[in-house]
């Protein structure tokens, strides 16, 4: 992974986190004066840095830099997105991971708690069907049933769904971010 491709924290103008973004673009936001750069000192000690005097900062031993033909510039690991102050809400992406939290692991047709290898994303409405896969249309379910019920209707299975699927709701980036993410960052805490 180059250095350009890392990511970089994004806070609002009153530091919230709103993002994550790859140094390339953070880069572009602070030459374009969207957004200033964090310089965290040795003593514990963090400020703000505008462009301009983010291109003299020296490269210290623990940072990251990106070399261009007139100098060495330092790797930022956290921006200030200076003129927005909302806070996104983000809804979780569809994985099993997520629908796993969103029925509290629990099978929709029997309401047993399902083990990470007990456990299947079904769809309400077969895709066979003209079901699509959705928030509204999935369910999680025991594979076993799963494969049982196959692409037949819940009447034609015999089945009745105890969890209703619905859609979560939108949160704050910093409630969202995924913990497999690689965030070198023990400053961003």
């Amino acid at each position: 992974m180059s250095n350009l491709d890392k990511q970089v924290l994004v806070l609002n103008r009153t530091w919230q986190p709103i993002n994550v973004m790859t140094v390339q673009k953070a880069l572009s936001m602070m030459a374009a004066d969207a957004a200033t750069a964090m310089d965290f000192c040795e003593d514990g000690y963090f400020i703000p840095v505008r462009w301009q005097n983010w291109l003299e900062l020296p490269v210290r031993e623990q940072d990251d830099g990106i070399r261009t033909p007139f100098r060495v510039v330092r790797v930022p690991r956290v921006i200030i997105a200076i003129q927005f102050d909302k806070v996104p809400l983000k809804r979780p992406r569809l994985s099993l991971k997520h629908l796993r939290e969103r029925d509290d692991h629990r099978c929709a047709y029997t309401q047993r708690v399902l083990k990470p290898d007990e456990c299947s994303m079904e769809h309400v409405v077969p895709k066979s069907k003209g079901g699509a896969t959705e928030w509204k249309n999935v369910v999680l379910a025991d594979k076993q049933i799963n494969n049982i019920r196959g692409d037949r209707t819940l009447k034609e299975a015999g089945l009745s769904l105890k969890i209703k699927p619905y859609e979560p709701a939108a949160k704050p980036f910093h409630e969202t971010v995924s913990s497999n993410l690689k965030f070198p960052e023990c400053l961003w805490k």
